[in-house]
């Protein structure tokens, strides 16, 4: 019935009593009894009011019942389920947990107490066995397997065959032997330190930054693929180190090294005078081409997708010395790896650039001119030596003959 019809109703009801005996008490007493109930009304909903935004308060026995980890937060009233008495006289209790709600009701307080108990207990068994699913699916992602996966995916089609080889070949020299058969989330950050701390100290510090620079982007993409959350080389800190920029050899370090490989004729070795004469870099051996008088190669230090530029540089008079007993097409396939290892059979304390800086350093010595060396060298333009005067002295190439004869010095 809608209040319009109550309103009309009770209209009618107070007319009807108008016309009887006593109308003024009986309708007095209507009235007053009307105002009662509106009363009781009120009371009624101030008190669903407050049972609605009360706090359930459970008995120590009650709080014995609920699960280990809830027994402390309840007790101590750190944790706040709330109760209330719905309009259908139903008690609900309700409390948020790490994103999961709990719920419980009952027509009694007790019961509704005793099945949010319950309840505690059935979520504490769901969170662990969701936990246990997680880390079973977290331990099931191998270092290695995706490591190869990240470099022949990430890295390989942006970079030279040069350069990814040698990236595979640092993984397996340095990162396997210490990772092998490791997943992804058990490796920590102080094993990587600890790892890398130990490469600096025995003093290939070079080696410490190229290991750093690939497990770096490796464990961002771990993260990105949701495989880990946190990447454990954010506080991984390499050693700082001086740069060295190469020793040249001596003259009589030149000299056993051409002696060495005239009683030793290997490849290898063959390959080291001749990049000790000519100052290239070990990317660059193998596009060698030889015409004439002059030495023809592709620069190495370009990236992928740009293109390829070519330099030039005359034969000098201390190369055409030993070049008869260069095999230069065999010393194009030499690999780069092993050029890099075997250069310490000769030369304990040098490393193989260390032939470029014999090159560059013998020809200033030599007096030639210095623009023209970095030229040969293959040196990217600076703010002294520009663009424009490389392309001067590139198109001079008789110049070039003449300054490449000063190359001639005794041991």
């Amino acid at each position: 019935m809608s209040n319009q019809e109550t309103n009309l109703n009770l209209a009618n009801y107070i007319i009807t009593l108008a016309t009887k005996p006593n109308a003024k008490e009986n309708i007095a007493l209507l009235l007053e009894s009307l105002f009662d109930s509106n009363q009781k009304d009120k009371q009624e909903e101030e008190r669903l009011e407050r049972a609605a935004s009360s706090i359930v308060t459970f008995s120590k026995k009650e709080i014995e019942k609920m699960p280990q980890k809830f027994r402390k937060i309840f007790k101590t009233g750190k944790a706040r389920a709330h109760v209330r008495l719905r309009k259908d006289n139903i008690y609900e209790i309700k409390w948020q947990f790490n994103n999961e709600v709990i719920i419980a009701t009952s027509k009694h307080l007790d019961v509704c107490k005793e099945k949010f108990i319950e309840k505690l207990a059935r979520s504490n068994s769901l969170s662990s066995c969701l936990r246990q699913r997680r880390q079973t699916v977290k331990t099931q992602t191998p270092l290695i397997p995706y490591m190869e996966k990240w470099l022949e995916t990430t890295k390989k089609p942006f970079i030279k065959e040069v350069t990814y080889k040698e990236y595979v070949q640092t993984v397996r020299a340095y990162i396997v032997p210490q990772f092998n058969k490791r997943t992804i989330e058990s490796v920590q950050a102080f094993e990587i330190q600890e790892m890398l701390n130990e490469i600096t100290e025995s003093g290939r510090n070079r080696t410490a930054k190229k290991i750093y620079q690939l497990l770096s982007p490796l464990f961002e993409y771990a993260v990105a693929d949701g495989i880990i959350t946190l990447n454990p080389m954010a506080k991984v800190r390499l050693a700082r180190y001086e740069v060295e920029h190469g020793t040249p050899l001596t003259k009589e370090e030149e000299l056993t090294l051409i002696q060495t490989m005239k009683e030793k004729p290997l490849v290898c070795y063959q390959a080291y005078v001749f990049m000790m004469y000519t100052g290239l870099r070990r990317s660059e051996l193998a596009s060698v081409e030889i015409d004439d008088n002059w030495i023809t190669l592709t620069t190495g230090k370009q990236r992928k997708g740009m293109k390829e530029k070519s330099r030039s540089l005359p034969i000098s008079p201390m190369l055409r010395k030993v070049l008869p007993f260069i095999d230069v097409e065999k010393i194009k396939t030499a690999p780069i790896r092993v050029l890099t290892d075997r250069i310490k059979d000769v030369f304990e304390n040098h490393h193989l650039h260390d032939l470029r800086h014999t090159f560059i350093t013998r020809a200033q010595e030599c007096g030639i001119r210095r623009e023209i060396v970095s030229l040969w060298a293959g040196h990217k333009a600076d703010s002294s030596i520009t663009t424009t005067v490389y392309t001067h002295f590139q198109e001079r190439s008789e110049l070039q003959l003449q300054e490449m004869e000063k190359y001639n010095y005794e041991y």
